[in-house]
């Protein structure tokens, strides 16, 4: 089979599972998917515009059961956790949020060297991430 055929009885194909649990394992994903995000480079604002889009099943499932507040407060605690700081330059990443968009700074590191620079800037070592 060449490389642009597609097959469906490829073994290596990816499927997404459900796996039902008796307890709520939401808040683990929550943080396994951002940490993920921030380890590829993301900044905090492209991390929480990632749970608002329904293209991502699991982040927006996230979103719709806990909210933003819940979605930002995991955000500045899993950037803190890698001596990172979490900066949102909007107010909300809803596409409903009414109103222009307000500035606000979450700093999730009190050590001010922590801080590094967003992916794609000048200053980064990590190149901005394409989709």
């Amino acid at each position: 089979m060449p490389k642009d055929e597609f097959d469906f009885q490829d073994p290596f194909e990816l499927n997404g599972m459900a796996l039902l649990t008796e307890e709520d394992t939401i808040d683990p994903m929550c943080e396994c998917f951002i940490e993920e995000f921030m380890r590829m480079g993301h900044s905090a604002d492209h991390v929480l515009e990632l749970f608002c889009n329904p293209q991502h099943l699991g982040m927006n499932m996230v979103l719709e059961q806990r909210g933003e507040p819940f979605i930002r407060d995991r955000i500045t605690e899993v950037f803190a956790r890698w001596g990172r700081s979490a900066v949102f330059q909007t107010g909300s990443a809803g596409p409903d949020a009414g109103g222009p968009p307000q500035p606000a700074t979450l700093q999730a590191s009190r050590d001010p060297h922590a801080a590094r620079p967003a992916a794609g800037s000048a200053d980064s070592p990590i190149p901005h991430p394409t989709l």
